[in-house]
């Protein structure tokens, strides 16, 4: 009975999210449109460019050029808060897997937050189509994050329990397009462009029958 109230909470709130997102969107939509018909209501009025006044004239284009280049930034903005209600929905869990299953075990021997320091296991099912790991006895995390509900695709670290859906880094995050692991030592996006190293590990017979 909690799992289900709490799913169907999750469900409510995804809800709200996404409705909130298409009225935010359109708001912006709107409030951009008029800076954005400044260029075509000011020089579409009889005289504005005039041949025989070449400086008015070149001083009323460039007066008009800055409010169509604001409109259509936001615009964009509105536009782009609309669009990611529609990523959202995809299920992260359905996407197929990209390459064959990676390391059963790797290991993160750097990272400014100690917590997530530790052994991470290859869990079964994909998520985004890449594999994704989980600490020993932990919530923390590493999984790939394409774009669901806009931002940037990329590897992250975190620690709460998600779908894969929600753009989640309290670890950092590592900005790829590809679908390799992030393995070796690379610089994140955590605590001003801390180091983090990502090594492969040989699990043991009980890791191995812990996720399988």
């Amino acid at each position: 009975m909690v799992l289900i109230l709490g799913a169907a909470q999750m469900d409510l709130e995804i809800t709200g999210n996404r409705i909130g997102s298409i009225i935010f969107g359109s708001f912006l939509f709107f409030f951009g449109l008029p800076f954005t018909l400044v260029p075509f209501m000011v020089l579409g009025e009889q005289g504005m460019l005039d041949p025989d006044y070449p400086f008015q004239s070149l001083f009323m284009v460039a007066f008009t050029i800055p409010f169509l280049l604001a409109g259509l930034f936001v615009q964009f903005l509105g536009l782009s808060a609309i669009m990611s209600t529609f990523r959202s929905t995809i299920d992260p869990g359905s996407i197929p897997r990209k390459l064959p299953p990676g390391p059963d075990a790797i290991s993160i021997t750097e990272h400014p937050d100690s917590g997530y320091l530790g052994d991470y296991l290859r869990q079964s099912e994909a998520i985004n189509g890449r594999d994704w790991y989980r600490k020993r006895d932990s919530a923390h995390r590493l999984y790939y994050y394409a774009q669901n509900e806009g931002g940037s695709p990329g590897w992250s670290l975190d620690d709460r329990d998600d779908s894969g859906s929600k753009d989640w880094f309290d670890g950092g995050w590592f900005p790829y397009d590809g679908f390799e692991l992030p393995m070796g030592r690379k610089q994140w996006n955590v605590d001003d462009g801390q180091w983090v190293l990502i090594q492969e590990l040989e699990p043991t017979e009980n890791d191995k029958k812990w996720w399988q």
